[in-house]
């Protein structure tokens, strides 16, 4: 079950993708899964919704440490800006970057 992402669609990663691009170059997204599973204080997390349940799962309990997890249709739109359109999870850090983004993006749900 993958009950605590949230969605994403395509042309909203679109939108924050510069953004995400810009964390790349400064250190600031994880980019893979190892990255991502080893890395703490991450305030967002992309995964591709081609990954596996099981892993969507498993980052998906993320979110109860208050860490906003969206399952991304289409994560090569965020991806392709940072030349890795074979990365199917990112995440990016706490801080002013993030806080960015999240204005880009929808609220949180109920």
């Amino acid at each position: 079950m993958t009950s605590d992402l949230e969605l994403l669609n395509r042309e909203q990663a679109a939108a924050i993708a510069s953004l995400v691009g810009m964390g790349a170059q400064s250190g600031v997204t994880v980019m893979g899964l190892s990255g991502v599973r080893r890395t703490r204080q991450l305030q967002l997390i992309f995964v591709d919704a081609s990954i596996s349940a099981n892993t969507q799962q498993e980052l998906g309990r993320r979110a109860q440490d208050g860490v906003r997890v969206f399952r991304v249709d289409g994560i090569e739109a965020m991806t392709a800006w940072m030349g890795r359109e074979d990365v199917h999870v990112l995440a990016v850090k706490a801080g002013t970057l993030a806080d960015g983004i999240l204005g880009k993006l929808p609220g949180p749900r109920d």
